[in-house]
């Protein structure tokens, strides 16, 4: 789990690569455990919304969890799209997840699919496309074919 989250920070901003399904899941369990302590503590204020103590931690973790979510969004979006890369996808499903209802399931099944040994090719990685000079013949000109 410490390797997958060093893995995670040290490509925060690396679209090109891949990242393994052990990877992205562990980061996803360690996101979700680090945000625990938040979750309980915004509940806590919540039941307690008339004591202004209460209002004042309300705030203060909401400026806290908003810090955190900013600072683990860029490396997250890079993270998913390594991982539908990884996965043989193309990196724009990631907007799956905008479609109501189903679209956050659909994105979660794409991300745990296995590892395809034929990738999509990254940016970086993409080869030169040769086109072959094409020799068309006009039908106005004539030919020799008679």
């Amino acid at each position: 789990m410490i390797n997958a989250y060093k893995n995670f920070f040290k490509g925060y901003v690396d679209f090109a690569g891949r990242s393994t399904r052990s990877d992205y899941w562990w980061v996803f369990l360690g996101n979700m455990i680090l945000c625990i302590p938040f979750y309980l503590a915004y509940g806590n204020a919540l039941a307690n919304s008339r004591n202004e103590g209460a209002l004042i931690t309300l705030g203060f973790i909401a400026i806290i969890y908003f810090i955190f979510g900013l600072a683990l969004f860029l490396p997250s979006l890079a993270l998913m799209v390594r991982r539908l890369r990884d996965a043989g996808f193309h990196w724009a499903l990631i907007f799956v997840g905008f479609v109501p209802f189903v679209g956050s399931i659909a994105l979660l099944v794409l991300l745990a699919m296995p590892t395809k040994e034929e990738a999509t090719p990254a940016i970086s990685e993409a080869q030169e496309v040769r086109v072959e000079e094409v020799i068309e013949a006009s039908p106005f000109e004539e030919t020799d074919n008679k």
